[in-house]
């Protein structure tokens, strides 16, 4: 009797996909764990093996996207330039990567009222806060004109949500980054001359013993929940 070859394995990544697609398709609530199983070909033990329930996988989705746009900072992130022109660059990066995740924004506008995710978005806010607070440090204390640095850096990370949620909500990009630009300047007058110095990469690498990046630690923030 021949040996039938074993079938193929599915994986987190195609229930993550087919997920995505019927959430862009037809809404988060419209789709059920088993219309997501059948679209992904397996079965709904498989389902819950990966993921304990749908708004678990939202959260995992969450995750994937918010890395995507973190990419997005660290590929225009320069410590030569300016500080407040950075953090410009970078917000803008962000989110006008928003329009290259297609039909994927409007599950970002949907999955932000969702209680996991909203605990996994606050997360990743602060961690982001604490990622531009290093920033803010290494710049020097006259970077931002005497303010509380943790207060600074939390205010800057809570107007770039409320830019996100703008934008995904409007579908217009400009407006919000406009008032982004304003808050930058506002929050550190002094950045607009300010380089983050040479010793500011090797120094976080030690620390992490690997080569990092925006993305890699904000990502990183994530994973460890």
């Amino acid at each position: 009797m021949a040996r039938r070859d074993p079938p193929v394995r599915h994986t987190k990544r195609d229930v993550s996909e087919a997920a995505l697609k019927l959430f862009c398709e037809r809404g988060y609530h419209s789709v059920s764990v088993e219309e997501i199983a059948t679209a992904a070909g397996v079965t709904k033990g498989a389902f819950y093996y990966y993921f304990a329930d749908k708004e678990d996988l939202a959260k995992d989705l969450w995750h994937e996207l918010w890395g995507r746009l973190a990419e997005a900072a660290s590929d225009v992130y320069d410590p030569e330039e300016p500080l407040a022109a950075n953090l410009k660059r970078c917000f803008r990066a962000t989110l006008e990567a928003i329009s290259g995740l297609g039909e994927a924004r409007f599950f970002l506008k949907e999955a932000w009222v969702l209680p996991k995710v909203e605990v996994a978005g606050r997360a990743d806010q602060q961690a982001a806060a604490a990622l531009i607070g290093s920033i803010f440090d290494v710049a020097g204390a006259d970077a931002l004109g005497g303010l509380d640095v943790d207060a600074a850096s939390a205010v800057l990370v809570g107007a770039y949500a409320e830019a996100m949620l703008h934008i995904l909500t409007s579908g217009e990009a400009e407006p919000a980054l406009a008032v982004l630009d304003r808050v930058v300047e506002a929050l550190a007058p002094a950045a607009s001359s300010t380089s983050i110095p040479r010793a500011m990469k090797p120094e976080r690498a030690r620390r992490s013993g690997r080569k990092t990046t925006l993305a890699a630690e904000l990502r990183g923030a994530g994973a460890k929940r």
